[in-house]
Formats: structure tokens, sequence, C-alpha cells
């Protein structure tokens, strides 16, 4: 069993209790710092690969060039805010009926997939 860890316990906390998708690692940090918690960035990088080595956190990609983080649940796509960088879950999995042509055309056995969508979010939209 592994050593406990305040640092684990707090980023799992976060990113399931949270509300927020796709945390960089800095993001994570200033939250576990807004939480009087203190930890160094290789500290908090350490916990979160130990975290994703053990399928509990996800390493997202979400085309902003910043590896992203979030808790490993329920398969979703994300969209994220190309004015102000807000990203969002779009529940569910929009290319399930897909899988089987993308095998079918290029003969790959599809494992695993992520899409990004991109655009304004209703806030920089309006503005």
């Amino acid at each position: 069993m592994p050593r406990p860890s305040p640092v684990r316990d707090a980023l799992r906390a976060c990113l399931t209790e949270h509300p927020r998708h796709g945390w960089s690692l800095d993001e994570l940090l200033a939250e576990l710092h807004a939480e009087n918690l203190s930890a160094d960035f290789s500290t908090v990088f350490r916990a979160l690969n130990w975290l994703e080595a053990e399928g509990e956190v996800l390493r997202v990609d979400l085309g902003d060039g910043k590896a992203r983080y979030e808790a490993n649940t329920t398969h979703h796509e994300h969209i994220r805010c190309n004015s102000c960088g807000t990203v969002s879950e779009v529940p569910g999995c929009l290319v399930q009926g897909s899988t089987q042509l993308v095998e079918a055309t290029t003969g790959f056995s599809i494992t695993d997939h992520r899409l990004v969508f991109s655009g304004l979010c209703p806030s920089c939209k309006s503005a």
C-alpha cells in the first residue's frame, strides 16, 4: 500500500469534486495553495504522474499546448473557448458509431480517442 500523501489526496479531491474540466498543472498548484497546502511544482507533477499511472487521472490534450488533467470518470468530449480558455464537458461519446468505419478503412483496431471542439463560449460570444 502506498504511503499517504496529502498532495495526492488534495489533487484527487480537487479533480473529482470541482466542476471544472481540463486543469493545467499551474491551475492545480494555485488551487492547492488556495487551500493552504504547501506543495511545489515538482511535487504536484510527481503526484499527478502517480495518479495517472494508477488510472485515477487522465492527461488530456485540449490543443492549447498544455498538459491538462482531470479525474478518470465517464468518457466525454471537451469544448474549449478560443477567447477565454474555458473548458467544458460535452457529455457522452459523439463518435462511437464511427469507430467501425475508421477500423474498416484504416485497418487499425481502435482502443481510444479524444475529441476537442473549439469555439466561443456564451460569455465571449455575447461580448
